[in-house]
């Protein structure tokens, strides 16, 4: 019988979540303090420290839940949709960027302090892709392009396009975007489906 989740750390967490994310939104990413998200969430510093090590920590398992709400919803895509770029799943990081738009300015388009968090992203989408293409790649093929490579570069132009997006304002609706992004990756895709067919 599956454990039940624990409901107060559920809540807990949930408070610290909703904490950092009007903080950030009020005081910008590099004034928060792990104190203004305990004050807010009206929770003691220990309580945070149990779960944290810190607001880098706190920010990422935020994004990661989110991620993996979308990733959910839109389920695994036929092994070979992905090479193809038809999936829906290429929706998921636009949307989810839009619903989070203001989390995402900060985290993304800050000058400062966000390293780690935007490299965060961009692991966290190229370890995604890397699983989407290792389903939709024959075990035996050998190709040429490593997909650790592939899936990095796509998960790097998945970032950089949502940053402009956001920082233009999102001129664009997520689908469009989505749909510039299958154009922009389709070559590439076909390129490296076809260098792993048999010769």
């Amino acid at each position: 019988m599956a454990r039940r989740p624990d409901r107060r750390k559920l809540r807990t967490l949930r408070l610290l979540r909703d904490a950092l994310i009007a903080q950030i939104l009020e005081k910008g990413y590099d004034a928060v303090t792990v104190q203004d998200i305990t004050d807010h969430a009206n929770l003691g510093r220990a309580t945070f420290y149990l779960h944290f090590d810190n607001k880098e920590e706190l920010l990422m398992s935020s994004l990661r839940e989110m991620f993996d709400d979308l990733k959910e919803r839109f389920g695994v895509p036929p092994p070979d949709s992905f090479l193809a770029g038809d999936h829906p799943s290429r929706l998921v990081p636009f949307q989810h960027a839009f619903e989070y738009r203001d989390l995402y300015r900060v985290t993304l388009l800050s000058q400062q302090g966000t390293a780690a968090i935007v490299n965060g992203i961009r692991e966290y989408l190229a370890s995604n892709m890397g699983e989407r293409l290792q389903a939709a790649v024959p075990a035996s093929a050998n190709g040429k392009m490593p997909l650790d490579v592939l899936a990095n570069y796509l998960a790097g132009g998945m970032i950089a396009l949502i940053s402009w997006w956001l920082k233009s304002s999102a001129p664009y609706t997520a689908e469009e975007m989505a749909d510039m992004f299958r154009q922009l990756a389709l070559p590439t895709l076909l390129t490296f489906a076809d260098s792993t067919q048999p010769r």
